[in-house]
Formats: structure tokens, C-alpha cells, sequence
């Protein structure tokens, strides 16, 4: 008698770290759906750490971006590799490919005409335009009402998923946890995950503000400070990281904190170091998501406008957002130490 053919399913996500944290629920929700088949995503080398460990994956296909090639990577060098993987994924076919985007994904879309799959499941243009090449055309989600996890959930849909999701979640690796955490001091209760990067200027939060929030926090003697960054120079243009900007806040705070500087120099490692914090401080981006899929409770400092604190909260975990009061809404830099200090209390300590 011949074997049961596996149905295959592919999910591609393009985008930053927090987007792709935020299908990790439709991964486990088709998991759930579909417990025999074949379930793979396609994702860039910038986001793939955050599926390291995912069990519900059978495989992770990964891809460069020409803007994030290593240095002396040549840009069509880049392109064939991309081509090669594309061309592997061919054989045996993929049954469905889901454009996990919450919108019309026209790159999305190219990478999966070149896979010929038996069928693409993806949201149609908002704009009305043509969905050509999309065979099962979703209207566009209600993005100013949603949570992008709920919009991306969505797309399971056709394939018998029903919501609401669950929880974001990362997988750390327990060997780099242990190595964290023999440089953590002893006898503290509680760490801090504080994060200070944000690609975004307007989520750029002050060197000074976070010297006193952490000095603030760390009056208390059971309280330590776990201070993360983007690692890397301001200047470096495929990946600006806060290599300064860290130095001067551990400089600056002095011996009345304790301070563990965490240079993680990849997702594994920062994922790693979340999952030995108590809490997490830090502006809207990949690694408050990352928060959030380790299970910490959040303070998170966001723009003061209705779409993104709807669309981009803290999933599932308990949560305060503090966002500008005065000034440009959409600036976190008005925001006072104090302010997230009393987030932070009313979030850990009630």
C-alpha cells in the first residue's frame, strides 16, 4: 500500500523580528490544524532566530536581502543564492503558501509564483488593485482594530484555522541560558531586561532618561539591571547598533546599580538573556515582541496614537504603555524617567 502523501505548507515572513514573532501563533495554530503535514516558513537571515527551536516547524528555509548582505557579499552573488534556495523549494511542491503580511504582499508574492505551489493565501490589495497570482485572495484585515497576531491569523483561515490566537512564543536554547547566567551576580530577585535601541528615531529614548530610570528602579537592593542593545557602531549602515550609547548609560550609572551589560550578538543570545529577566523596559520593536513571547510582563514606550497601541501592544503578557503626553505624539522622547518608573511599579509591584 502507498504512504500517505503529506500535505506541504509553506509561510513566508519577510519582515523585521517583532512581525515574525507576532505569526508565531499561526504557526502553532496550522500545527494544531494540521498535525501531519509538513510545515516550513521562509524567512530572512535578519528575523530567522526568532523560529531557532520552534516546534511546530518541520523546516525553516532561510534567505539573504541584498541590503543585508555580509561586507564583501556581492549584490548578484546574493541573488543567485536567493534563486537557488527558491528553485529547491520547488521539488516536491508546496500545496499552499501563505503570505503572512498583514496587507498585500507584493515581494512576498513574487518569491512564491517562482515556487509554483498549488495554491497562494494572502490579503488582496487595500487599494482594490489586482490580486493576480493570489489564489485564495483574502479581503484586507481591519488593521486599526486588530492586533497584528489576530490579522495574521486570518490567513490560516482556508486552511481550517480558527482564532483567537494564542501567545507569542520563542524557543531559548538552554546551553546559552546556562552560559548567560553564570554572569549574572548572585543574590539579586529580580532583573530588568532594559532595552535601549530602537531602529526608528522617534522611538530613540534618551541616554540621561535611562540613567535615571535605572537608578530610580535600583533603589532597591533586590533589583538588578540587565541593560541590552543593538550591538554594533551608530554608523555601520546594514545593521546601526548602540555600542556607544550602551557604554555611556554602564558608564554613567556608577557603582550604585548592578549592572549585568548584555552584548548579545544574536537572537539567541538576547533571547536567551530575556528568559532570565523578571520584567522588560524598552520602546516599541523587536525585542519588546521578543518580551512578550518569553512571557515577561512589558513596560513599553510608544507612540501616542490609537493604530499602533491597538495594533502593536505587548501580546498576552501584562503590560503597561507609556507613551508622549506633550509635544509630537509619535516622539517617545518626552517621555519622563518618571513616568516609566511608575508604569513599571504599578505593573510588578500591585
Amino acid at each position: 500500500m502507498r504512504a500517505a502523501v503529506r500535505e506541504r505548507i509553506l509561510v513566508i515572513r519577510r519582515d523585521n523580528i517583532g512581525d515574525l514573532v507576532c505569526t508565531t501563533p499561526l504557526f502553532e495554530a496550522l500545527r494544531r490544524r494540521h498535525p501531519g503535514a509538513h510545515l516550513a516558513a521562509l524567512v530572512n537571515d535578519y528575523n530567522a532566530g526568532v523560529l531557532a527551536g520552534n516546534p511546530h516547524l518541520d523546516a525553516v528555509h532561510v534567505y539573504t536581502k541584498t541590503k543585508h548582505r555580509a561586507p564583501g557579499a556581492s549584490w548578484w552573488g546574493t541573488l543567485l543564492a536567493s534563486h537557488r534556495l527558491l528553485s529547491t523549494l520547488r521539488s516536491p511542491a508546496f500545496d499552499h503558501v501563505i503570505l503572512a503580511k498583514s496587507g498585500f504582499d507584493q515581494h512576498g508574492l513574487g518569491l512564491a509564483r517562482r515556487m509554483r505551489p498549488r495554491s497562494i493565501i494572502g490579503f488582496a490589495p487595500a487599494d482594490g488593485g489586482d490580486a493576480k497570482g493570489i489564489s485564495v485572495p483574502l479581503p484586507p484585515p481591519a488593521n486599526d482594530q486588530l492586533h497584528e497576531t489576530e490579522a495574521i491569523l486570518q490567513l490560516g483561515a482556508p486552511l481550517g484555522v480558527e482564532g483567537p490566537p494564542g501567545p507569542l512564543r520563542v524557543y531559548p536554547d538552554a546551553a546559552r541560558v546556562a552560559q548567560w547566567r553564570a554572569r549574572f551576580p548572585a543574590g539579586r530577585k529580580h532583573w530588568v531586561g532594559l532595552h535601549i535601541s530602537a531602529r526608528i528615531a522617534g522611538r530613540v529614548w534618551a541616554v540621561e532618561k535611562f540613567v535615571e530610570l535605572a537608578r530610580t528602579l535600583s533603589r532597591d537592593a533586590a533589583l538588578g539591571i540587565v541593560l541590552l542593545w543593538s550591538p554594533g557602531a551608530a554608523s555601520d549602515p546594514r545593521h546601526p547598533g548602540d555600542d556607544e550609547r550602551a557604554a555611556a548609560i554602564a558608564t554613567r550609572l556608577g557603582p550604585g546599580v548592578t549592572l549585568v551589560p548584555a552584548k548579545t550578538e544574536s537572537l539567541a543570545d538576547l533571547i536567551a538573556v530575556l528568559s532570565l529577566c523578571q520584567s522588560f523596559i524598552g520602546p516599541d520593536g523587536g525585542a519588546m515582541h521578543l518580551a512578550a513571547a518569553t512571557g515577561l510582563p512589558v513596560v513599553a514606550l510608544i507612540e501616542n496614537l490609537p493604530y499602533k497601541k491597538r495594533h502593536w501592544h505587548p501580546w498576552k503578557v501584562p503590560h503597561e504603555m507609556v507613551s508622549p503626553q506633550t509635544g509630537n505624539v509619535a516622539d517617545v522622547a518626552d517621555i519622563p524617567a518618571a513616568a516609566v518608573a511608575a508604569a513599571w511599579n504599578a505593573l510588578v509591584l500591585q
